[in-house]
C-alpha cells in the first residue's frame, strides 16, 4: 500500500525501501536500495542500547521515516541515534481504529507530512487510472481468467468447493468458455494443490507457488483475476488486470484493491448466492467490459 507514494516520489528523492518480503521485491525497480529487516543487523534497531558504532546495514541519509509502532519511543531513539544528522520521523502504519482512510491514502499523507514532496491525490488519481506496475500490454479477447483461491488468512477465504462450482460453471458461460482457464495455487493453499487436482473438470491450467517473474506476467496478461483480500489481488489489481476481489472480513474502506478496473464483492448470503454474484460479475468485468 505503500507503492502510489512511492511511486510519486521516485523521480524527486533517492529512496531506499527497508521491509519485510512477501513483496519488498517488487519495489526495487522504483528504488536506490531495497533492504530485507530478517537480514544481519536490522535487530539493532529494536536493542534497548543498541551498539551504533556497528551501524545498520544501510548508507546514511538526509531523511528517515518508519512506520512502525513505536510506543515507548525506543526505535525513535535508536534511529536518532544512528542517523544523527537526518530528520527521523515515526509514524504509525495505519490509520487508527474510527479512522475509515484508505490506507494508501493514509500513507501518502503520513509521508507529505513528514516534509517529502508526496501530492496525494495525484499520486491517488495514478493508482485507480492505471497500473502502477511495468507489463501491462494490450488485452484480447484470449487472455485467460486467473483464479487464485486462498489468501494469508482462511478466514477471509471462501469454501474450495465454492471455487469448484465456480470453474463448473463460467465453462458454459459465452465470454468466458473459451479463455483458458488457470488455477493459481500460493504457499498458503499449497495444501489443497489434490483437492483441486481430483476435482477439476479438464482444461484447467494449476500453477502453484510460480517465481516471482512468473507471477507477475500471469497476472499482468489475465482477462480477468479473481481472488481474495491477498497480496495477490492487490498485485493484479497494480498491473491492471480486471479484477474482482472477495472481501469477507476486511475493512474495504482501508483496503479495496487499487487498480483501473476493480470490482469488489462482500461476501453476503449463502454459498449459492455468492457464487451467482461471481459469475455475474466475471460476465460484465472480463475484458472487454461490456458493461464498463
Amino acid at each position: 500500500m505503500l507503492l502510489p507514494a512511492l511511486k510519486d516520489l521516485e523521480k524527486k528523492v533517492q529512496l531506499t525501501v527497508v521491509g519485510r518480503e512477501p513483496g519488498l521485491s517488487y519495489l526495487r525497480e522504483i528504488s536506490a536500495e531495497c533492504w530485507n529487516m530478517e537480514g544481519h543487523g536490522w535487530h539493532r534497531l529494536f536493542q534497548n542500547e543498541p551498539d551504533v558504532s556497528q551501524g545498520l546495514p544501510v548508507p546514511r541519509h538526509d531523511r528517515v521515516v518508519a512506520f512502525l509502532g513505536d510506543k515507548g519511543g525506543r526505535i525513535q531513539r535508536n534511529l536518532k541515534a544512528f542517523f544523527p544528522n537526518a530528520r527521523v520521523s515515526v509514524v504509525d502504519a495505519y490509520p487508527g481504529e474510527e479512522d475509515e482512510t484508505h490506507v494508501a491514502c493514509y500513507l501518502c499523507r503520513a509521508l507529505a507530512e513528514t516534509g517529502l514532496p508526496v501530492q496525494t491525490e495525484r499520486a491517488m488519481d495514478r493508482a485507480l487510472r492505471g497500473g502502477l506496475f511495468h507489463g501491462r500490454h494490450e488485452r484480447s479477447h484470449t487472455d485467460p481468467v486467473v483464479i487464485h483461491p486462498g489468501s494469508g488468512s482462511p478466514r477471509k477465504n471462501l469454501s474450495p468447493g465454492l471455487w469448484i462450482a465456480f470453474l463448473n460453471r463460467i465453462h458454459s458461460e459465452p465470454s468466458l468458455r473459451n479463455r483458458r482457464k488457470v488455477l493459481l495455487l500460493g504457499p498458503a493453499e499449497e495444501h489443497l494443490k489434490g483437492f483441486f487436482e481430483d476435482r477439476l473438470a479438464g482444461g484447467e491450467k494449476l500453477v502453484c507457488c510460480p517465481e516471482e517473474r512468473a507471477l507477475r506476467q500471469l497476472l499482468a496478461g489475465a482477462g480477468l483475476y479473481v481472488g481474495h483480500d491477498s497480496g495477490v489481488t492487490h498485485l493484479a489489481a497494480m498491473l491492471g488486470a480486471p479484477t474482482m476481489a472477495i472481501f469477507r472480513e476486511s475493512r474495504l474502506s482501508l483496503w479495496r484493491p487499487l487498480g483501473p478496473v476493480v470490482e469488489v464483492l462482500q461476501y453476503r448470503g449463502t454459498d449459492g448466492e455468492v457464487l451467482e454474484r461471481l459469475v455475474e460479475t466475471a460476465k460484465y468485468l472480463v475484458f472487454p467490459f461490456p458493461r464498463l
